[in-house]
C-alpha cells in the first residue's frame, strides 16, 4: 500500500515538474518534402508559423501562447532553407508546440500542413544538461503527410 502510495507521488511530482515556465530556443532549419505548388503555375511560397499552445487551441486566444513565424521562401516550393533561430517565453501551462507550414498569397495564406510537438518530451530528451534536442517534424494535412520540418529546440527553466 505505501508502494502505491509512493509510485503516486511519484508520478504527480514529475507531472508538475514537467509543466515549468522557462525559455524556449528554436532553431528552423529547413523544409523538405513539402508540395512544391499551390495551383496552376504557381510555385509554393513557404513560410513557418511556431505556436506555443496548451493543447486546447481550438477552444481560443486564451488557450494561445506566442507565436513566430519564419520568412517566407519566395518561390522556393516544397523544399526550403531557413536557418532561423528564435526564442520565445514559455508559461507552465504551454507544454505544446505546433509547428505549421503556410504558402504565402496575395489575397490569403493557405495553411499546407501541421503537428504538435510535446515539449514535455523535448525536455527529457534534453536531459539534466537541458541539451538542444533536434527534430524532424512530420507534417500532415487533410490525413495525409505534407513534408518534414527540421528544428533544433532548447528549453530552459
Amino acid at each position: 500500500r505505501l508502494a502505491s502510495f509512493y509510485k503516486v507521488l511519484c508520478c504527480t511530482i514529475e507531472q508538475i515538474a514537467m509543466g515549468k515556465a522557462g525559455k524556449l530556443d528554436v532553431e528552423v532549419i529547413r523544409l523538405s518534402g513539402a508540395s512544391d505548388t499551390a495551383g496552376f503555375m504557381d510555385k509554393t511560397d513557404p513560410y513557418i508559423k511556431l505556436i506555443l499552445h496548451d493543447g486546447e487551441i481550438e477552444k481560443g486566444k486564451s488557450h494561445v501562447g506566442e507565436s513566430l513565424r519564419t520568412t517566407c521562401k519566395q518561390n522556393a516550393g516544397g523544399n526550403a532553407e531557413y536557418n532561423e533561430k528564435f526564442a520565445m517565453n514559455k508559461p507552465a501551462n504551454m507544454d505544446i508546440f505546433r509547428v505549421q507550414l503556410w504558402d504565402e498569397d496575395t489575397f490569403r495564406d493557405d495553411t499546407m500542413g501541421s503537428e504538435d510537438v510535446d515539449l514535455n518530451k523535448v525536455r527529457e530528451d534534453g536531459g539534466p544538461e537541458q541539451k538542444a534536442v533536434a527534430l524532424r517534424v512530420t507534417l500532415r494535412h487533410k490525413g495525409k503527410d505534407a513534408g518534414i520540418v527540421e528544428l533544433k529546440i532548447k528549453l530552459t527553466a
